[in-house]
């Protein structure tokens, strides 16, 4: 084979061979972080042609959408596990890096000022979900990571039962401070 095909077959698929790595996963199965949530490491199809050796953490908490429904909303997060063969202290910093990416996507999430998300994460395809970006146009904000744009209306909705539970709330408040 000449250089030109090995470099056409190296471009036309990523593939990367690592041992497995017994050190990471043993940290996983003793990983303890926030109440009900949970880590698992798999080799999995992360979608959009990507699959490989994954740690998938799997949040339960509110939808900061939809806040008044409680902490009933679960979420699968895909870390791709790089191949180098780390030590332990190497594979615990990972770990806790992936948990920081989760929290910073989140921040990102319940963020407002003025009731909008200046930094709301990119989730559509070919975004980083974990990357903080300025906002963007109303559709980035509202585009999940199949590509599926989530409705408006379905958002106002849920923005103005959001409202009028709070306006409820500060009323009711107001009238025992004064009792």
């Amino acid at each position: 084979m000449d250089d030109a095909s090995q470099d056409f077959n190296c471009r036309s698929m990523s593939s990367q061979i690592a041992p497995y790595p017994e050190v990471l996963a043993t940290l996983v199965e003793s990983l303890e972080y926030r109440p009900n949530w949970r880590f698992r490491l798999v080799n999995h199809d992360r979608g959009q042609g990507s699959q490989g050796l994954t740690l998938i953490i799997v949040t339960c908490g509110y939808d900061s959408y939809n806040s008044a429904n409680g902490e009933t909303y679960r979420v699968q997060h895909f870390m791709p596990v790089p191949p180098p063969a780390f030590n332990e202290q190497s594979w615990r910093r990972w770990l806790f890096d992936q948990c920081l990416l989760v929290e910073r996507h989140e921040c990102c999430e319940f963020f407002k000022i003025n009731g909008k998300r200046p930094y709301a994460p990119h989730h559509g395809p070919g975004n980083d979900p974990y990357v903080v970006f300025e906002r963007g146009t109303d559709e980035e904000a509202r585009t999940m990571y199949t590509g599926e744009v989530l409705d408006k209306q379905k958002e106002d909705a849920g923005r103005q039962a959001r409202e009028a539970r709070e306006a409820r709330e500060a009323l009711s408040k107001g009238g025992r401070d004064r009792a």
